[in-house]
């Protein structure tokens, strides 16, 4: 999935495309270094990556940002469940009931703000590079946000 939404990123990228393709790279290494490390914080570095790229984008491809929001969301909370299930043998139902209930609202968390993000971008306020960087600034603090209020209700 992650290698999916990191290609969209890279064919939309255009004239960025070494940046496109450094930053999947980077959103790739961090999420193999979490998994590998067995800690959450890499892998929602490589979900900011990702959205930033995506997010500098301010044409008419953003209609497709809730789908992509709603994806690197869902890359981030099952990388975290990976982790904390790997010693696992046998899960409960309820406890997969419960897991798969916070997955969804975890995508559907992303795929609301992303589409705000993406009405913001595309806003008829001329572009500029202070108002770019802003953005660039509030998608990444808007991805924060919801991972912590997914840590604090779900658990780590």
């Amino acid at each position: 999935m992650l290698v999916a939404l990191a290609a969209l990123v890279i064919v939309d990228a255009g004239a960025a495309s070494e940046a496109a393709w450094l930053g999947a790279g980077v959103a790739t290494l961090l999420v193999l270094a979490g998994i590998v490390a067995q800690s959450p914080a890499p892998v929602h570095a490589a979900v900011a990556v990702l959205g930033v790229m995506f997010l500098l984008r301010h044409d008419s491809r953003l209609l497709v940002a809730p789908l992509y929001g709603a994806g690197l969301l869902l890359i981030d909370d099952l990388a975290i469940r990976t982790m904390e299930l790997s010693g696992v043998n046998r899960i409960a139902v309820d406890a997969i009931a419960a897991r798969l209930a916070a997955t969804i609202a975890v995508a559907a968390i992303g795929a609301c703000l992303s589409a705000l993000a993406a009405l913001a971008v595309t806003a008829a306020v001329p572009r500029t590079v202070l108002l770019t960087a802003v953005g660039a600034l509030v998608a990444v603090a808007a991805f924060v946000a919801i991972i912590v209020v997914a840590r604090r209700r779900f658990g780590p």
